[in-house]
């Protein structure tokens, strides 16, 4: 996924975030059983249900070779990256910020930490790779120029302003290539630090399904005995 669609699920985590937040100024306790919050429930629900498509797809490989004959497998994982996202924001709509139940508040925190670790890996981390990428290419740049530099000067005859030029020219080099070299180490431990936030991703996923159906059940069970 390229840079506009980064800067795309940069704004809606934010404002996932924002939502989120919100329940610390806002509640409403009824709006989840009202019609307006039945469906922003039923439509983020349905959306939340598309990434499993990604996932099965992803999976078998009979699947994946009839689904790329037509179609290119990497707008189908950006369908798996915006259906979630914006099925999560419907369902923090759709909570009205009422999280008092434990199905309700272990719901929400799995589906937030599954949308947070896939955000992670599929935007933070390939970014970190592709900046890493570029900083190696500077920093190889910046060696050959210091090593082609060096050996200019060594074979030039000694004396007080050629040294004193020298330095002046090999120094801002040296520093250049010592504060990549740096950079590059520090984008490295990052992504050792994240490198189990597929683990992760799939771990808050399964939690997230098996208690989307526990709610969903919980939700026509008891809202179909309430008509009785």
């Amino acid at each position: 996924m390229g840079r506009h669609d980064r800067i795309a699920a940069t704004i809606i985590v934010s404002m996932l975030a924002v939502l989120w937040l919100g329940f610390l100024v806002h509640r409403a306790p009824f709006f989840a059983g009202s019609l307006w919050g039945g469906v922003f429930g039923v439509v983020g629900a349905a959306f939340l249900l598309v990434p499993l498509v990604y996932t099965v797809v992803k999976r078998s490989a009979t699947l994946r070779r009839a689904f790329t004959r037509e179609h290119s497998f990497a707008a189908l994982l950006q369908a798996h990256v915006y259906f979630g996202l914006i099925g999560a924001l419907l369902a923090i709509i759709h909570s009205g910020h009422k999280f008092q139940s434990v199905l309700g508040i272990a719901l929400t925190a799995s589906m937030l930490l599954s949308v947070l670790t896939g955000f992670i890996g599929q935007h933070y981390l390939r970014y970190v790779a592709e900046n890493i990428r570029e900083k190696k290419t500077q920093l190889d740049g910046l060696w050959r120029l210091l090593d082609g530099a060096y050996w200019a000067y060594a074979q030039a005859p000694a004396g007080g302003a050629g040294t004193a030029k020298a330095g002046a020219e090999l120094l801002p080099l040296a520093s250049g290539a010592g504060d990549l070299q740096y950079s590059i180490q520090f984008q490295e431990r990052v992504r050792k630090l994240f490198t189990g936030w597929l683990s992760a991703h799939i771990a808050f996923s399964i939690v997230f399904y098996l208690l989307l159906a526990l709610h969903i059940w919980a939700g026509i069970y008891f809202g179909l005995r309430w008509f009785r």
